[in-house]
């Protein structure tokens, strides 16, 4: 019963500040729309360039040779160190932490198809390779796989844009293409991806033979570089000092020279971009945040008003027997209703807007927005936190009316 007394007493007060209810219910929905908006976009932004940057691979770390700087055993400071075949399996048997290795050979080379020719980066790896550099085959296709690397086989992986160079719209696993004269039959191309990040062209841009097939056919000796997969419950910090350990035992180097080697860690630099991408959603955050704190200050001139106009109704319910504590959930009450309704239309109105966007041409570069009810939840309850504190000061200035005053009013 009490209830339908506030209810009606609510609806009363907002028909009777009919403008004043509509900005306040205004402020308030804007302010939840631009803090779902915000974190939507920023969201969908956030996910987008993490995807677009992991296109390199994940929990992986680049290796290159590079130059002593510490004298070591005799031996003087400024030895190239070449890497070697063999590094990658030393690296996979003796390095805690590590799911898989593969050296990767640098070529470049023409390619000849039936629709031409074109130059590319030839890269010769082993099966592994695919997987930790986040290459996926078309339907039909495949990438390198042990045989091939046993075997010696010629055959090769296309990026996809070299596929629609040298083949067009037709099918290109089966065919048969020439590599600096040689030929070789193509087993798989890739499924597009983005990329940000490279050291030697994009993927896309690629060709991918064994790197049995390398060494022996097209002469390269040693590899260019080695790429590390690491383990899940390993870290990777962990990983390279082992590394450097290793591979200065094989090649005669102190492991704690860290210019022996050039190492790029690209699960640390994913880490990073992470966290930064934390804050930028905490920025938004804020931003949303003190939107809804001017609308918080709408809530307190209304609900000022009400208890203004309810004077004299106060101070008979009080002379009556009302206690403090009532009159002062009544106008709590009233007022997380009011921080409510504007509260819902704004969720509505996000949710709306968010399955509408991605529809944008936008997308494409910026990410698809992602409404979250978990973020709506987090923005209804701060709202709810903000309307008690904006509308404490008019309850507290009600329960504490003098009775008499307020009847003389």
């Amino acid at each position: 019963m009490q209830l339908r007394i506030v209810l009606a007493q609510f609806w009363r007060d907002m028909k009777a500040q009919r403008l004043r209810t509509g900005l306040t219910l205004f402020g308030l929905g804007w302010g939840t729309f631009c803090v779902i908006i915000l974190l939507s976009f920023g969201e969908g932004l956030s996910r987008k360039q993490m995807d677009t940057m992991a296109g390199l691979g994940e929990r992986i770390i680049l290796i290159w040779g590079s130059r002593t700087s510490i004298p070591y055993e005799g031996l003087p400071r400024g030895r190239y160190i070449r890497l070697e075949d063999a590094d990658a399996d030393a690296i996979a048997r003796l390095v805690p932490g590590v799911a898989r290795a593969s050296p990767e050979y640098g070529h470049s080379a023409t390619l000849k198809g039936p629709r031409g020719e074109t130059s590319v980066n030839l890269s010769g790896v082993r099966p592994g390779f695919g997987a930790m550099r986040r290459i996926v085959a078309e339907a039909g296709g495949r990438f390198l796989d042990e045989p091939d690397e046993r075997d010696r086989r010629r055959v090769c992986f296309l990026g996809t844009e070299v596929r629609h160079d040298l083949f067009g719209d037709e099918p290109a696993v089966g065919r048969t293409l020439e590599i600096s004269g040689i030929p070789f039959v193509v087993v798989g191309t890739m499924v597009e991806k983005k990329q940000d990040s490279n050291y030697n062209g994009p993927d896309v841009r690629k060709v991918f033979i064994p790197s049995s097939v390398m060494q022996a056919s097209l002469g390269e000796r040693y590899p260019d570089n080695l790429v590390v997969e690491v383990s899940r419950d390993a870290k990777s910090s962990d990983v390279t000092a082992d590394i450097f350990r290793v591979l200065g035992q094989i090649h005669h180097f102190d492991g704690s020279d860290h210019e022996a080697l050039m190492d790029w860690d690209v699960g640390e630099m994913l880490a990073m971009f992470s966290t930064v991408f934390v804050g930028f959603q905490a920025f938004l955050g804020l931003l949303g945040i003190l939107t809804l704190a001017v609308a918080g200050i709408g809530v307190a001139n209304i609900m000022s008003m009400v208890v203004e106009d309810r004077t004299t109704q106060i101070g008979i319910a009080m002379a009556l027997g009302a206690r403090r504590g009532w009159i002062l959930g009544q106008v709590l009450l009233e007022t997380l209703l009011v921080t409510v309704v504007g509260g819902g239309l704004g969720v509505l109105l996000a949710s709306g807007a968010v399955s509408a966007s991605r529809y944008l041409p936008i997308n494409e570069e910026m990410g698809t927005p992602i409404f979250s009810w978990h973020t709506a939840a987090l923005t209804a309850g701060l709202l709810g936190l903000i309307g008690v504190v904006a509308g404490m000061g008019p309850a507290r200035r009600a329960a504490y009316l003098n009775p008499a005053e307020a009847l003389r009013s």
